[in-house]
Parts: C-alpha cells; structure tokens; sequence
C-alpha cells in the first residue's frame, strides 16, 4: 500500500507539472489566432482603402500604383496569417495530444486511488482504534478518484475542442491561401488594360528569355506606342483616353496567341513577346492589330517597334533595342 500510495503521490505531481504545458499552448495557440484576426482586419482595411481609391474621380496613373501597392500589401499580410493560422493549428494539435495524454494519466491515478481506497477498506483494525481517520482516509481517496476522473474527462473534451479548433484553422488557412492567390493574380494585372503590369511582366519576360535560350528558339519582342494618347486625354478628355488604351489592350489580346505575353510598361506604352517566333512571322500580326483597332469602337493607331534575341541578351536589352526601332519607325 505505501507503494501505491508513493506512485498515486508521484502521479499527481506529473499532472500538476503537465497541466502548465498545455495552458502554455493554449496561450500561444491564442494568441497566434489574435494575431491572424488583427492581421484579417489589416487586409480588408487595405483592401477598403483600395477601392475607395479606385472610385475616387479622375484616377490618374499615380493614383493606380497606389491602388496595386495597398492590394499587394493586402495579400502580403494574407499569405503570413495563412502562415500563422497553420502554426496555430499545429499548436492545438499539440495541445491536444497533451491533453489525451493528461487524461490517461489522470485516469490511472484514479485507479490507484480507488485500489488504496479498497485496501484500505479491507483492514480490520482493532475496537476503538483509529477507525474514524481510516474512514476518512478511505472517503479522501474515493473523493479524490472521482475528481481525478471528472479532469480526465474534462481533458479529452478540451482535447476534442482543440482538435476542432485545429480544423477550424486549417480551413480558413486554406481559404487564405486560395485569397492570396486570387489576389496576387489581380496585383500582376493593370487594372485599366487588364494586361500584366510591368513588374509581373518583365518576370516572364525572363522567363521566355531563358526558355527560348534553353530551346534554341526564337524570340521576338514589340515595343508598342499609342499614336496621339495625350492629344485625345487633352482634346476629348481622360475617360476617351483610357477607352483608347483599352482598344489597343483588346486588340492586342485578339490578334496574338493566348500564351503571348501582353504587358503594360507605361502610360500609352506596351510590351510583348512572342516566343518561338521570327520577325517575318510576327510583322503580319502587327498589321492586323493595327486594323482591328482601326475597324474597332474606338478609332486609333500605334507606332510598333521589333527586336528578336540575341546571344547574350536580357529581357532589357531586348525592350531598349524594341524602343530603339520604335523611335527609328517615327523619325523616318
């Protein structure tokens, strides 16, 4: 009995010293959750800024990269909760496995109590000895198993809650991600032409730069300019100029392939390239941008200059030369 009586002693240390382990977690699985929640409200206070700006009235080119820099830093701030939502989630998962772990051990050392309370119960003292303190002894025990089972049961319901509240987690976690996504895809675009901005765009510049060198393929970039873009925003205003720019954009995108690029690198200026292609084979293309756009809603012309890639070349050098040929079309 005095072993068994050492052992229950010995029990209720080790789940008082586990009991602080899993508060511990659940302090930091709280607040990591708060943290997420502070940075939930940042992004949609980002996101509303964005849109207040968009419908501010005569957005002007400057008045767009503010919007694209308030949406980037929304889905920047959302791509680290979706982070801290999933470590919060690990946490819990660890909190709970503590916890199951906790609830064993409390109902083994409701076990022993009982098995002390029934020795205990078994021994024939003497007429008028310590009858009444064995009583109370036997009665402490039983009491104490009772309330080591009722915290045992009570660990595997926090258990199960942290389980579910790793889930919970985890799933707006992944409705995170699928957000940060979404909304990454929008920051690469112009909100205007709905072409890729210059930045996401000179990315897959590089990108086809290196395959078409991989490959041994051909590359051909066009640097387009909007012939008159200024004259139309001064003479008829900046709503027909953004509808100009629009026609070009649309244009572009109707008469070259799905998979060529089409990027936005200035106010009337854009970019493509066109892998897997020579000079002979994209000038027709140009020409029939240039009479969809004639032929289209919105009357216009540009200036289009070509370069293809060479030994050697970056995604710049292509793009200067391009710009270079432009300029050389105009003068002449």
């Amino acid at each position: 009995m005095v072993t068994s009586g050492r052992a229950v002693s010995e029990d209720d240390q080790t789940a008082s010293e586990s009991d602080q382990t899993p508060s511990d977690s659940d302090q930091t699985a709280s607040d990591e959750d708060q943290a997420a929640s502070d940075g939930d409200q940042l992004a949609s206070d980002e996101d509303q800024i964005a849109s207040d700006l968009e419908l501010a009235p005569g957005t002007s080119g400057q008045m767009r990269r503010k919007i694209s820099t308030r949406r980037d830093h929304a889905t920047q701030i959302r791509v680290e909760h979706s982070r801290a939502r999933l470590d919060s989630a690990a946490t819990r998962d660890v909190t709970a496995e503590q916890r199951a772990r906790m609830a064993t051990a409390r109902d083994r050392t409701a076990d022993w109590r009982d098995r002390v309370a029934e020795s205990r119960d078994g021994v024939v003292a003497p007429v008028g000895a310590v009858t009444r303190e064995q009583m109370l002894r036997v009665a402490r025990d039983r009491r104490r198993a009772a309330d080591d089972r009722a915290n045992a049961a009570e660990d595997r319901l926090r258990a199960s809650t942290e389980r579910e509240h790793a889930a919970r987690d985890r799933a707006v976690a992944e409705r995170d991600r699928v957000q940060s996504a979404l909304d990454r895809e929008a920051s690469e675009v112009d909100e205007l032409t709905h072409v890729r901005r210059r930045g996401a765009g000179m990315e897959q510049l590089a990108r086809e730069v290196d395959r078409a060198r991989r490959g041994g393929e051909g590359l051909v970039v066009a640097f387009i300019d909007v012939d008159g873009l200024k004259r139309v925003n001064d003479t008829e205003g900046h709503l027909a100029g953004d509808a100009l720019l629009i026609a070009v954009a649309d244009s572009l995108r109707a008469c070259l392939r799905s998979y060529d690029l089409v990027m936005r690198v200035g106010g009337d200026e854009f970019v493509c390239a066109l892998p897997n292609s020579s000079l002979e084979q994209v000038r027709p293309r140009f020409e029939e941008v240039s009479r969809f756009l004639r032929a289209g809603p919105v009357a216009g012309s540009v200036t289009v200059g070509f370069t293809e890639l060479l030994d050697g070349d970056r995604a710049e050098d292509l793009i200067r030369r391009a710009d270079a040929d432009l300029l050389a079309r105009r003068g002449g």
